[in-house]
């Protein structure tokens, strides 16, 4: 749909029931017409909406365009300004630009994953805290107790280092599509569930990094112990990494979706999760292929000797600055150009 001759349609102007001091009234008084517009929205992406419909969405987007604009004055950073934010922007693309291709809405979520990322660096820390903290126990412990290793290191791996040898030779042994699938089974279920958690107030998300970083650690001390540090490192230098990169992505998402679930700021609890809920799938969407990647890695170039430890990790970090450097610094073009933002 265009907007008629002689430029876009007038923005609805603002009635006096938006003068609000409160955010929260804010949100209240106006929350069913932005859900409203974004099930519109959403319904216009997989059908043709009739021509009411299709009206209602024109009339609740031009109010919603007003509100933004008052939002955007008086609570500028809120939650509720950049939900609104969204929605708007959301509804300006179905109105007023072609539906996109499957590259153009690549191309959107390649911006879109980044933003999600630096908008939310409070959840990144803490799974990166909480990652560390269970590497630093578990190799401490085995460290200082050896003992412990019959209790944090798993018995097939403790019985392949007393003997001498890793156990990631026998990753070769198999075809590597089945281990490869095998592996970013694995490894996609647990980022799932680490996102999922995010439902129990973050505290299943953190109890999942905190084990995974006791087992990471107290293998790599009990290797080390054995004379197997220096060759286990090589191993987990292709894919290790990368792997871990995007396993703390998906714990961000789900401290993300705590942090809704626990403190949702403005917006009602329900609102504030389908937010969360919506940003912490955009971070998936790069978790997902990193795994994938990570595993075919881990069942080819890993486990094989014909490439040195050195190359294994400089191809792991090089991998991991690559992701990294993306999430750091795409994104900036689109938030520039989202309609609404005053921007």
């Amino acid at each position: 749909m265009t907007p008629p001759a002689g430029g876009r349609r007038p923005v609805a102007r603002a009635a006096p029931a938006l003068e609000v001091r409160n955010v929260a009234a804010f949100v209240r008084g106006r929350r069913a017409g932005w859900e409203r517009l974004a099930a519109l929205v959403a319904r216009a992406r997989s059908a043709r909406l009739p021509l009411a419909e299709v009206e209602e969405l024109d009339r609740l987007y031009r109010r919603a365009t007003a509100e933004l604009a008052l939002a955007h004055g008086r609570f500028p950073g809120s939650d509720a300004e950049r939900y609104l934010s969204d929605v708007v922007a959301s509804a300006y693309r179905t109105l007023y630009r072609p539906r996109a291709s499957a590259a153009g809405r690549l191309r959107a979520l390649r911006d879109e994953i980044p933003e999600v990322c630096r908008r939310h660096p409070g959840p990144l820390r803490t799974a990166v805290l909480f990652l560390g903290a269970g590497r630093a126990v578990g190799g401490a412990a085995v460290w200082l107790e050896p003992a412990a290793a019959a209790l944090l290191v798993p018995e097939a791996i403790r019985t392949s280092v007393d003997a001498g040898r890793l156990w990631t030779g026998s990753l070769l042994s198999a075809a590597p599509g089945v281990t490869g699938a095998a592996l970013a089974h694995n490894n996609v279920s647990a980022a799932g569930l680490a996102f999922a958690l995010g439902l129990s107030g973050g505290v299943g998300t953190a109890a999942i990094l905190l084990l995974n970083g006791v087992l990471i650690g107290a293998v790599l001390v009990y290797a080390a112990q054995h004379g197997l540090g220096w060759p286990l490192l090589g191993f987990l230098g292709a894919h290790g990494p990368l792997e871990l990169s995007a396993f703390v992505l998906a714990a961000q998402a789900g401290f993300i979706l705590a942090t809704a679930l626990v403190e949702p700021g403005e917006l009602p609890r329900g609102l504030a999760l389908q937010v969360a809920g919506r940003e912490g799938a955009r971070l998936l969407s790069a978790v997902v292929p990193a795994l994938l990647l990570a595993a075919l890695i881990e069942a080819t170039v890993s486990p094989a000797a014909t490439f040195p430890g050195y190359s294994k990790g400089a191809l792991g970090l090089a991998l991991a600055a690559a992701l990294w450097t993306w999430l750091r610094r795409a994104g900036g073009r689109q938030a520039r150009a989202r309609p609404g933002t005053g921007a």
